[in-house]
C-alpha cells in the first residue's frame, strides 16, 4: 500500500452526544477521507430512520465527499449477542443484523462488522462458538442479496472468549466457506492479544476487510489517540503496506472523549499522518 493511498476514516460513535448528520458534518470538517456509521442510538439503530431519512443521510455524506466505510453494529454491552443460549435473544440479534445490513446498503456502505460475544457463564464453549456460527452464515446468506461483505472482528478476552486472533476469524471463515465473509482488525485488540501484528496480517491476506486504529497500555481495551499507548503503529503500518492492503484505517476511539471529540480527532489525524509519511515509498 503506497503511502499516498492510506486513506483515514473515523467511526462515528465518538460523537454519542451528537445527532448522525452532526457527527457526519465534523468528521468531514476535521478532514477524513471516510466515515464509519455507528449503528447505536442516536446514530443509525435498526429503523430509527425511514427510508426517505436514510437517503438524505446518503446525500449528505456524499456532498461532504466522505466515503461510507462501514456500518458498526452496536454489540459491546448491548443487549445483542450471536451466541446467545437464549434462541429469543439470538433471533433478536439476528433481525438486528439484518436491518443494519439493510441500512448499509441504504447509506452506500460495503462492508458490516460483526462483534463476537462472550460465552454466557455456564454456557459450554463449544455450544456458544456452534450457535455463532449459525448466526453467521445466516447472515452471509442474508447479505447474498447485496453487494456487502461482513467483517469478522476478533476482539480481546474480556469482550470474547470466541475470536480473539486473526487465526480465529481465518479458522470460522474457512469453517463456513463463505466468500461474503472477511475480517475486520483492530489495533487495540490485536495489541491485547498473543498475535502479534505481523501474524495478524500475513494470517489474513486478501480475507483482510478494514483496519481500526486506536491505542492501549498493553493490559486493557481503552481506545486511546494513537500514540497515547504503546502499540507500536510505524511496524504495524509497514506490515500493512507490504501486505499489499490498500483499504481504509479507521480511527475508532473511546467514549472517554465524546464530550469534546474534535481534539483528539485532529491530534489522531496528525499523528497516524506522521507515521504514514514516514513509510518507506
Amino acid at each position: 500500500m503506497k503511502r499516498e493511498i492510506m486513506k483515514l476514516s473515523a467511526a462515528s460513535s465518538v460523537f454519542v452526544n451528537y445527532s448522525i448528520q452532526d457527527a457526519i458534518s465534523l468528521v468531514a470538517q476535521a478532514g477524513f477521507e471516510g466515515i464509519d456509521i455507528w449503528c447505536g442510538r442516536p446514530h443509525v439503530y435498526r429503523k430509527d430512520f425511514s427510508p426517505a431519512e436514510l437517503k438524505e443521510i446518503r446525500h449528505q455524506i456524499e456532498a461532504s465527499g466522505l466515503a461510507v466505510v462501514s456500518v458498526m453494529p452496536a454489540f459491546f454491552r448491548y443487549p445483542h449477542s450471536l451466541s446467545s443460549p437464549n434462541e429469543i435473544v439470538r433471533q433478536d440479534s439476528l433481525d438486528y443484523m439484518r436491518q443494519s445490513m439493510d441500512n448499509a446498503v441504504a447509506l452506500g456502505a460495503k462492508t458490516v462488522l460483526i462483534v463476537p460475544s462472550h460465552s454466557l457463564f455456564g454456557q459450554n464453549l463449544a455450544d456458544a462458538r456452534q450457535r455463532l456460527l449459525d448466526s453467521i452464515d445466516v447472515l452471509c446468506r442474508y447479505a447474498q442479496q447485496y453487494e456487502i461483505r461482513l467483517g469478522l472482528e476478533p476482539a480481546n478476552r474480556m469482550v470474547t472468549d470466541l475470536v480473539n486472533t486473526a487465526g480465529d476469524a481465518k479458522q470460522m471463515i474457512q469453517d463456513l466457506d463463505h466468500s461474503n465473509l472477511g475480517v475486520v482488525i483492530d489495533t487495540g485488540h490485536i495489541h491485547l492479544s498473543d498475535e502479534t501484528p505481523e501474524q495478524a496480517v500475513k494470517n489474513l491476506g486478501p480475507m483482510l476487510l478494514q483496519v481500526h486504529i486506536n491505542d492501549n497500555d498493553g493490559r486493557r481495551q481503552q481506545n486511546l489517540i494513537p500514540g497515547d499507548g504503546n502499540f507500536e503503529f510505524a511496524g504495524f503500518l509497514q506490515d500493512l503496506a507490504e501486505a499489499g492492503y490498500d483499504g481504509f484505517l479507521s480511527l475508532e476511539l473511546a467514549w472517554d472523549y465524546s464530550q469534546d471529540p474534535l481534539p483528539a480527532l485532529h491530534k489522531s489525524m496528525e499523528r497516524v499522518r506522521g507515521i504514514i509519511s514516514s513509510l518507506p515509498v
